[in-house]
């Protein structure tokens, strides 16, 4: 008995281990470099076990969900987690609220602002965007001017272009460098491929 359930225990391991090969896959062994530093949009721990890179679309429901999957994941894992957001916009509107998140940091309100997009309702027009933008208490007058001016459209346009030439895919995430190709709605199985994961960064020496 104490054999079989020796047997039972290896393979339960070696089921998760794959399960995790899975759901973090590296196309041809590239992966995608990691800012250790983090010269852009970055939360989470000082010292991080796990970097997630975001690359999310505005008008991607799935790069809504697994925004709103990271966002909780930050509380759950505050002080082993770190994410990177990267702009990595699609269609013309998405471009613009890629710009009002630009114009957000400006008044040191980006991740305000990125939670109240990501987490609230999605604004489908420039009307709902303002609406969005005076909620979380921002300058208008400011945040307009910076807006209408488009002082930030290169920015976003270079980041993607930067996203692009590093490999990263379109409506992606990827963790500690690896594509993740699991759920995109679900916390518990997202929250366990994290845990494996600071598991596995510990077991290798700690921090990235």
């Amino acid at each position: 008995m104490q054999s079989r359930g020796y047997l039972l225990a290896v393979l339960l391991i070696t089921v998760v281990t794959l399960g995790i090969g899975v759901v973090l896959w590296n196309s041809g062994g590239q992966q995608l470099p990691i800012d250790k530093e983090c010269k852009g949009w970055c939360r989470g721990a000082e010292d991080p076990l796990v970097i997630i890179d975001t690359f999310p679309d505005f008008g991607c429901s799935l790069c809504v969900n697994k925004e709103r999957m990271i966002v909780q994941i930050l509380d759950i894992y505050p002080d082993e987690v770190r994410v990177d957001y990267h702009h990595y916009p699609y269609n013309s509107f998405s471009y613009t609220l890629a710009e009002a998140l630009e114009c957000a940091g400006e008044q040191d309100m980006f991740w305000e602002m990125h939670d109240r997009l990501y987490l609230g309702e999605m604004p489908g027009n420039m009307s709902e965007l303002l609406s969005a933008a005076e909620s979380i208490g921002l300058n208008m007058s400011m945040f307009n001017g910076s807006l209408n001016s488009g002082k930030f459209r290169d920015k976003v346009l270079d980041e993607k272009e930067q996203s692009i030439a590093d490999g990263a895919q379109a409506a992606s995430l990827y963790i500690n460098k690896a594509l993740y190709m699991g759920s995109s709605n679900s916390l518990e199985y997202f929250s366990s491929v994290i845990n494996a994961v600071i598991g596995e960064a510990r077991a290798a020496g700690g921090a990235q």
